[in-house]
């Protein structure tokens, strides 16, 4: 499965949409944001603090687009932010916990 520039949040603009009136959902380490939108299909977007560990950083989001690639095609057309705040500590263990728990949710999306 892709990853196509659609499915994706890009602008600031679209961001910002996330703190006005979104559905939050709190996994542990991360903070899952979701707006309806009108494009049909899901989109995602990862915001990761800079003060991560890039490796760590890195693997963690690689981890949260391949659960959303993988849950993608069952999911209602939202617009999903996932958030690692920065107060949170990042480190070996936290992209498999943040996967499992995204699976959790993505998989039975009617449960967010």
């Amino acid at each position: 499965m892709d990853f196509p520039k659609s499915a994706r949040v890009l602008t600031r603009a679209e961001y910002l949409k996330f703190f006005e009136g979104s559905e939050v959902r709190k996994l542990g380490v991360v903070v899952v944001f979701r707006i309806p939108n009108s494009r049909g299909e899901p989109r995602l977007g990862i915001t990761i603090k800079a003060r991560v560990n890039s490796v760590y950083r890195n693997k963690l989001k690689r981890q949260i687009r391949e659960v959303f690639r993988a849950g993608r095609p069952g999911m209602e057309s939202y617009d999903y932010n996932v958030v690692v705040p920065g107060g949170v500590r990042v480190d070996h263990r936290t992209p498999g916990a943040v996967r499992r728990k995204l699976e959790t949710i993505w998989s039975h999306e009617a449960a967010f």
